[in-house]
């Protein structure tokens, strides 16, 4: 595990390419957003920023938590994250950040969803280029950044549809059917969880199989609302 040292505290260096890809790929929200109107566009975008913030703190401070059998002193707080339950805890925070400003302020959810969904994918798309150059991604990095690059550009030539539902669907489909292909181009998992796929691998088979679920519920809803 490859560590930096900044002052007098150790940071893994793959928290540091997380932290450039989050700060790089916001850039695709911030500029797929810019043509709605200021009352729209600064709320979601600094309620996705402030999700995001909470998000890293819950993640850090959660192993309190799940193994506060581990703090030793208060200065260990410094070197311990939550690991994949921290994960789990913070990707709930930050999806009912959003979903409490929508219900309060009646904001459109699909703005938020179209947004969000941009940054994921730019951050991912980063993050694997940058494991290409500093952490042997290999052909599942190129790929995974290729993926995230045709997902962002989809969503930059629609941008118009930034307050359809169905956009959102069809994105997310479409970028977990990405994901899980350039997954499997990493070779045999030693995680493995369940018929040789890891964790990561059922989850993308998840949310692959309920967009796909969703889109087709919707499809036939639109069809039934023309006859």
């Amino acid at each position: 595990m490859q560590v930096v040292m900044i002052g007098p505290f150790m940071v893994k260096f793959s928290l540091l390419l997380l932290a450039a890809s989050a700060a790089g790929g916001y850039i695709a929200p911030f500029l797929l957003a810019r043509r709605l109107e200021p009352a729209i566009r600064k709320p979601v975008m600094d309620d996705l920023v402030t999700a995001l913030l909470i998000g890293i703190l819950v993640w850090k401070f959660s192993f309190i938590i799940f193994d506060i059998k581990s703090v030793r002193s208060p200065l260990s707080l410094l070197y311990y994250t939550g690991g994949t339950q921290g994960i789990a805890l913070a990707a709930v925070i930050v999806i009912l950040i959003p979903a409490y400003q929508c219900l309060r302020h009646r904001r459109p959810w699909a703005v938020y969803a179209n947004t969000a969904l941009a940054w994921l994918a730019a951050g991912y798309g980063i993050w694997s280029l940058l494991r290409v150059f500093f952490d042997n991604g290999g052909a599942e990095g190129i790929a995974s950044a290729v993926v995230a690059a045709a997902v962002v550009t989809y969503q930059f030539r629609l941008r118009e549809r930034l307050f359809s539902g169905y956009h959102v669907v069809i994105s997310v489909l479409w970028l977990a059917i990405g994901m899980f292909a350039a997954s499997l181009l990493g070779g045999a998992s030693e995680d493995a969880f369940w018929l040789g796929f890891d964790g990561l691998q059922l989850s993308l088979i998840f949310v692959m199989l309920l967009s796909f679920v969703t889109k087709v519920m919707m499809d036939l809803k639109r069809k039934a609302d023309r006859t």
